[in-house]
């Protein structure tokens, strides 16, 4: 193992940038060495966070001039992580980019193509941020997959909502103007912006999406969001193995019940993680009809660190990446699918 820090360049400092800043100091191995936002009081107020002195930039062409880093972090609206991954691999840079790897299918095939070459002949880390890989509370179903507790897997539902009243991400209509409601920026709405994490578990747990079929839409609490944007989707997934998941994705200006964000039905029994954001796994068989909770609620947020953790080791310590570029391309293409089966109201093959 290297006893060298990581030098990083945070790109994009919002909410998101937050989370991972923890990451790193978690991590202890790696050093915040630059905040690039154009806007300037993003910067200077994630840097107060931040021991030492990073430098600010509003220009991100500037920060790779000054070059004074090893990797960066990219967490900018959702259009500009094409260009923006694609510049910091030129300036021969390891990547972290969040995700969606892009909002079109060439931009994800191109910077596939450019990832390989980074990697090949550079010996370069291009990886795809997605923290659900790493949520403790998914980690832990799956070892309750693997360990037959809960027997054949027989189909399992995923439910993402997000509640201007209860919930850690509050959207409201007067933000509308946000990036993160515009389609053209996103790539699409709610499937595109949070509620496509919820995909990567059930990757995780059920295999490869085959094919889909689904419907979006907006809804009686946001009748009219910029554009199109959608507020509301359903969807059912067909795997390669035969199994079937149902997807359901709600952003609601008003409270919502704490249903479990997914529940997996197995022939011996149930497991759930439960909604809010706070998670805890909960199994359901003959011994425990009214559940029994597998340890402590970790919670979501604690992906993040994991997450950073599997970055820094991928460039220090040459470990291998958990889930690949083109693994990570799977997201946006089940969401691409599910758009085509609104059109078409066909099953759609994702990888096609």
């Amino acid at each position: 193992m290297s006893d060298s820090k990581l030098r990083v360049a945070l790109v994009g400092c919002g909410i998101i940038a937050r989370q991972h800043l923890e990451g790193y100091r978690r991590s202890g191995r790696a050093v915040i060495e630059a905040l690039v936002d154009p806007k300037e009081e993003n910067a200077t107020s994630l840097a107060t966070e931040i021991e030492g002195n990073p430098k600010i930039f509003k220009d991100l062409n500037e920060a790779l001039a000054w070059g004074e880093f090893d990797a960066v972090d990219i967490m900018t609206p959702h259009d500009l992580h094409h260009a923006h991954a694609l510049t910091c691999m030129k300036a021969n840079k390891h990547v972290l980019l969040e995700k969606p790897m892009a909002i079109s299918k060439p931009q994800c095939e191109e910077l596939l193509a450019v990832a390989k070459e980074h990697a090949e002949q550079r010996g370069k880390v291009f990886m795809v941020a997605e923290n659900a890989q790493y949520w403790p509370e998914v980690v832990k179903v799956k070892e309750i997959i693997d360990s037959g507790r809960i027997g054949q897997v027989y189909f399992a539902k995923a439910t993402y909502w997000e509640s201007t009243v209860n919930s850690p991400f509050p959207k409201r209509v007067d933000n509308s103007d946000h990036w993160e409601f515009q389609t053209a920026r996103v790539g699409g709405g709610l499937l595109m912006s949070g509620s496509c994490h919820w995909l990567r578990p059930l990757r995780v747990w059920l295999g490869e999406v085959d094919e889909v079929i689904g419907t979006v839409g907006g809804t009686t609490s946001y009748p009219s969001m910029p554009d199109g944007f959608e507020t509301q989707a359903q969807a059912m997934l067909r795997f390669k193995s035969g199994l079937t998941a149902s997807f359901h994705a709600l952003l609601a200006d008003h409270a919502v019940s704490d249903t479990p964000f997914f529940q997996l039905f197995g022939s011996k029994g149930e497991v759930t993680i439960g909604g809010g954001f706070t998670g805890g796994v909960t199994v359901y068989d003959l011994e425990h009809k009214d559940g029994e909770s597998q340890g402590p609620a970790l919670g979501y947020f604690e992906s993040f660190p994991p997450e950073i953790e599997a970055f820094v080791a991928a460039v220090l310590d040459k470990r291998p990446l958990d889930a690949d570029a083109m693994y990570c391309s799977g997201e946006p293409r089940i969401v691409w699918a599910v758009y085509r089966s609104q059109k078409s109201k066909k099953w759609e093959k994702v990888w096609e």
